[in-house]
């Protein structure tokens, strides 16, 4: 792990920490919403400083300007990215096409099982066939998951009737 924290982690880490001060109003506001003293959140804002912003304090500062962006440097170098709920929207008739793949998925791991099971034997490519159908079906199911979750926030949603082609 030593390796791969160079310089340049630290510095994207304080670019961020002076953002998320900046947006939240200034050292004298952060240090309001932190609980920080006023010195400490300077230290974290003062490029040629070592202190970064605590956990606790750079996840406020996140949480009162809406903009993750130390968690979104952390994640980023270690090579990842974060993709922001509130970026997708709510669409019911999304939900039951995203439905109706997972039970294609679900569909798919049961013929590729049955086929499997068929002469009493498991293989090492049945048991891998298996695996990578499984990893489909909680890919989809974490992803309804969210959804759902997404409509318990926002007090619910309205699913479109379904019409017929054609339909007045």
């Amino acid at each position: 792990m030593q390796d791969t924290l160079t310089d340049a982690w630290f510095h994207r880490l304080k670019a961020a920490n002076r953002l998320l001060i900046k947006k939240n109003g200034g050292i004298e506001e952060s240090a309001r919403i932190t609980s920080l003293s006023k010195s400490q959140i300077g230290r974290c804002h003062n490029d040629t400083d070592t202190e970064l912003l605590p956990l606790t304090a750079f996840m406020r500062l996140e949480a009162e300007c809406g903009d993750y962006a130390v968690t979104r440097a952390q994640a980023e170098i270690h090579g990842c990215k974060l993709s922001d709920p509130r970026e997708r929207a709510i669409d019911a008739q999304c939900l039951m096409r995203e439905n109706a793949e997972l039970t294609r998925r679900t569909a798919d791991y049961q013929s590729n099982a049955a086929v499997a099971f068929a002469d009493f034997k498991l293989t090492r490519n049945e048991s891998k066939q298996a695996i990578n159908d499984l990893e489909r079906i909680k890919e989809k199911a974490d992803d309804l998951i969210n959804a759902h979750s997404a409509i318990i926030a926002a007090g619910g949603a309205t699913v479109a009737p379904l019409r017929v082609v054609g339909e007045e």
